[in-house]
């Protein structure tokens, strides 16, 4: 490597650093809702009391963040808080280390170009203020940026397949969901290969090294809830939330408004008797599943409606959520003499980086549609002609990945995070004039 390129990336490595420590040090915010929640079992974890909630055992959220926070606890001698912001400022400071190697294998001929992605990464807003927040998201992109580390650095094979494996099983625990990227790793090792028996080994490889994985916490939840719950039972309480016939938005809505039959609500009310949660009524979660699939099936309409209407809340509904969630204590009053001139400013800064994400997500679905026809060409064509490089193919098949996770179960602007890495390559991609060629 050049010697002004890497003297370059590590300019923006501390400039991506400074920025996460100066915004977690200066901006103010309280953990609310979810966010209150991890951290309250990550506090039960550290005084001994196990991953509970009200004295109660829990598996309501994938149980890998409060584990990941309480184990910094421990190293650090105490619960406080401000712990959760020191580790989400070194995980995300790692994420950006191993998305300049990511890059550089993206961007295989075009330091420039891999500079320019590693400079948006250093300095995107919402990679910069979640660090703030008691969340999974910055815990999250650090393991799904391992993943494709493990997939591009380590030679394909079993060894590779199995690293992938233990790391898909990690991050299910913080997304439950990972536990169908199996399918998303598959297409990757098809598309690259074309071989069925070698595809199939590989994928099973990975299959069961995350079952493996993930199997004591499974075995946890059947001794303390006495059935099969994989990693967390809330699913079925975001799918009848999200989809009822009083959801008119695609967003979240009080369980007590969603319209269900007299007899599920008679259940509903008992099993949260005496202050009880949804969050500890675990027995809940297949019944109000049930109901939400029924009516899912029943109004293929609405639910295509509501489907798109959460993709859109996602990707195209600025930033309101960093102002909700990672800054939500922010006093006008607490900076200079003018709390006028300090809102304007303020709403400014919320103006350009809703632009910022709302261009960045248009123009990564638009790599999607342009890149859709040349990846099923490249799936199915079984020759070895390739119409797409690695990287066109594995950032395609990623952001189709989270955008029908995002439109079959739940959509908030904060669950963009995972897919900004993959936005910054289609955009660089978009503006280039050498797109296409055959590097697989």
């Amino acid at each position: 490597m050049d010697k002004r390129i890497a003297v370059t990336l590590l300019i923006i490595t501390l400039l991506g650093i400074a920025l996460r420590v100066l915004w977690v040090v200066h901006v103010p915010t309280r953990q609310l809702f979810d966010f209150a929640t991890f951290a309250e079992i990550a506090s039960n974890i550290f005084h001994g009391y196990g991953h509970t909630l009200n004295g109660n055992p829990v598996a309501w959220q994938g149980p890998g963040y409060s584990y990941a926070l309480a184990f910094f606890h421990r190293l650090a001698g105490s619960d406080d808080i401000f712990n959760a912001k020191i580790l989400n400022v070194i995980l995300s400071s790692a994420t950006l280390v191993m998305t300049g190697f990511i890059y550089r294998v993206w961007f295989p001929y075009d330091d420039l170009k891999m500079c320019v992605a590693y400079g948006f990464t250093a300095v995107f807003p919402n990679l910069i203020a979640y660090n703030n927040v008691a969340g999974t998201e910055t815990l999250f992109l650090f393991l799904l940026a391992a993943l494709l580390l493990a997939r591009l650095y380590i030679p394909l094979g079993r060894k590779q397949a199995a690293v992938m494996g233990l790391l898909c099983g990690l991050a299910a625990f913080v997304k439950p969901f990972m536990i169908v990227y199996p399918a998303v790793a598959l297409a990757m090792w098809w598309v690259s290969g074309k071989d069925f028996k070698v595809t199939a080994i590989r994928t099973a490889i990975m299959t069961g090294v995350m079952l493996l994985v993930i199997a004591p916490w499974t075995v946890r939840n059947y001794r303390e809830f006495g059935r099969f719950i994989t990693i967390s039972y809330n699913m079925g309480y975001v799918q009848l939330v999200n989809n009822n016939y009083a959801n008119t938005r695609a967003g979240w809505m009080p369980l007590e408004a969603v319209p269900v039959p007299d007899e599920l609500r008679e259940q509903m009310e008992y099993a949260m008797r005496d202050g009880r949660s949804i969050k500890e009524a675990y027995e809940l979660e297949p019944l109000l599943g049930e109901h939400a699939r029924h009516w899912m099936v029943r109004n293929p309409v609405g639910f295509a409606q509501l489907a798109f209407l959460r993709v859109q809340r996602t990707f195209f509904n600025g930033v309101d959520d960093i102002t909700r969630w990672a800054m939500n204590d922010f006093d006008f009053y607490s900076f200079g003499v003018s709390p006028v001139r300090n809102a304007r400013h303020f709403y400014f800064a919320e103006g350009v980086f809703a632009v910022i994400i709302n261009v960045f997500s248009a123009v990564g679905l638009l790599f999607c549609l342009l890149i859709i026809w040349p990846y099923v060409m490249d799936f199915f064509d079984l020759s070895y002609d390739r119409e797409l490089t690695m990287a066109e193919g594995m950032v395609f098949i990623h952001i189709a990945f989270f955008v029908v996770i995002v439109a079959a179960f739940e959509g908030q602007e904060r669950y963009n995070h995972p897919v900004i890495i993959f936005f910054i390559y289609a955009m660089i991609w978009l503006c280039s004039r050498d797109r296409g060629r055959n590097v697989y």
